[in-house]
């Protein structure tokens, strides 16, 4: 997403944009009976790496500096994919596994305290 020829920001509504794009890729690769695999990766990096990447986007749309919203941002992403692991019992050959929500969560966690922080300090800064 680019910034407008104009110069101004991106709206509030265009912010989210991205953190839609990546919860419905992750929900449409979860939804795939045989997903593509990475070679030689770990299961977990992928969740976590997937779930990093939707907080971080998720910090950024919202705004997200202070503990209290970016707490809330953090619960609401990981209830994101508790939902994803759950959908995924009535996929064929795939299975809910508490494991894979917690690399989530942990995902989760990361991408939206980092963007969160570096937006505080940026403010600081400035």
């Amino acid at each position: 997403m680019g910034v407008p020829v104009d110069g101004a920001a991106p709206r509030r509504w265009q912010r989210w944009l991205l953190p839609v794009a990546i919860a419905i890729v992750i929900f449409t690769i979860t939804s795939w009976p045989r997903p593509p695999s990475l070679p030689g990766s770990s299961d977990k990096l992928v969740h976590f790496s997937a779930y990093a990447a939707l907080g971080a986007s998720v910090a950024w749309a919202s705004g997200a500096r202070a503990a209290g919203p970016t707490v809330r941002w953090m619960l609401f992403v990981s209830a994101l994919g508790a939902i994803d692991e759950w959908h995924q019992q009535f996929i064929p050959s795939r299975s809910m596994d508490v494991r894979d929500w917690v690399a989530d969560t942990a995902g989760a966690v990361g991408g939206l305290s980092l963007v969160a922080a570096l937006s505080r300090r940026r403010e600081s800064v400035a």
